[in-house]
């Protein structure tokens, strides 16, 4: 289950759609989370996750994010969900580590054809 807060509409859109995509792949059924996501002005970093518990997370992420980056930094907060429900340490080298390959898997799967080139590139710096 994903609640989101703030945001523009292109902002929403992704988030739900990242949700879907990444409860799809990273998550099992029984691990399935849900999350409460507020896209707001965040001071001092891109975003963070804090773990409620029992499959509760809450993630903030900065509102003035381009779409490719805001694409990038939800995954990397992804990451660090899926690190909390594997139990493993969450790690901030392993979640830049695999942060692109599943923005750019996202792009591939879900995006690619839906925008035209010039207005969503994930490769543009």
């Amino acid at each position: 289950m994903l609640y989101i807060h703030g945001g523009n509409k292109d902002q929403v859109r992704l988030s739900k759609q990242l949700f879907n995509f990444c409860s799809n792949g990273l998550f099992s059924k029984t691990d399935n989370p849900t999350i409460d996501l507020t896209i707001q002005k965040v001071d001092e970093a891109l975003a963070w996750t804090d773990y409620e518990g029992d499959g509760k997370f809450f993630i903030e992420i900065e509102e003035s994010l381009d779409t490719r980056k805001f694409i990038v930094t939800l995954c990397h907060e992804m990451i660090h969900v899926c690190q909390f429900l594997a139990g493993v340490e969450v790690s901030e080298l392993s979640a830049y580590h695999h942060e692109e390959k599943l923005a750019e898997q996202f792009f591939d799967e879900e995006l690619a054809g839906k925008f035209e080139e010039n207005n969503l590139d994930i490769n543009e710096d």
